[in-house]
């Protein structure tokens, strides 16, 4: 007698339908913790923050790039989906993946023209969406998220390892140094410092603390930077990238 086995979702004639794929997929994701899928957006951010820049020495970087929005929201998603995240939670990550998305892309387009010989009006239009507007708006989509992650804890008990915990604030502090002060938008770090600092201090949760720590991390770096070079210029003004 033949015996048959059944995987999840799988249709009588052995096809495995697209919604079983997705319901163990999800099923997957809920099977991490919520310290695990925080190191993993914290990995996202620092890897994909700065392989572009790496990439571009083969003059790969926008299309390396390109990839960048997908894998950071999807990791921030897997980690609200462990949180078992709340209806304010996943509102506030919803606006901070529009933000995040949006600025990512125009960053994106205006730096791929600037890259060009232009001059007059065309320059300067390039310079604003690339350099101003872009990265800030990038980058606050960016806190928001991690904003949103932090919220999400408020609905259950995260544990965090050392190693978690020194992870993703060694990632995320970097991250958010050498990203905010390439950016020109270093004060909005430190604004966030601020606020995630004071809202550790209150709530006392081990991811926000962690989150508060990276941006902590982050401000004492910018500090150091400021302090070296008498003020907070760009690597690229330096000739460093």
């Amino acid at each position: 007698m033949a015996l048959s086995h059944k995987l999840p979702g799988m249709r009588d004639d052995g096809a495995m339908s697209l919604a079983g794929w997705e319901s163990r997929a999800v099923q997957r994701l809920r099977s991490w913790t919520p310290g695990q899928c925080a190191v993993l957006f914290a990995v996202a951010v620092a890897l994909f923050h700065h392989v572009p820049l790496l990439a571009g020495a083969v003059e790969l970087h926008d299309a390396t790039d390109l990839v960048t929005p997908f894998v950071v929201v999807a990791a921030a998603l897997a980690t609200l989906l462990s949180l078992r995240a709340p209806p304010l939670a996943l509102v506030v990550a919803f606006v901070g993946a529009i933000l995040y998305v949006d600025g990512h892309g125009i960053h994106l387009s205006a730096n791929a023209i600037n890259n060009y010989p232009i001059s007059g009006h065309a320059a300067e239009s390039a310079h604003f969406w690339d350099e101003r507007f872009g990265h800030l708006w990038w980058h606050l989509g960016w806190f928001v998220l991690v904003g949103a992650l932090a919220l999400a804890e408020s609905e259950r008990r995260v544990t965090l390892s050392r190693r978690q915990a020194g992870t993703i604030v060694f990632l995320l502090g970097a991250t958010f140094f050498t990203n905010t002060v390439e950016g020109g938008d270093w004060w909005l770090e430190l604004a966030a410092t601020g606020v995630f600092c004071i809202w550790a201090l209150a709530a006392r949760r081990a991811l926000l603390s962690a989150f508060a720590a990276a941006f902590a991390l982050g401000a004492a770096l910018i500090g150091v930077w400021a302090i070296w070079h008498g003020g907070v210029p760009q690597f690229s003004e330096l000739g460093w990238i």
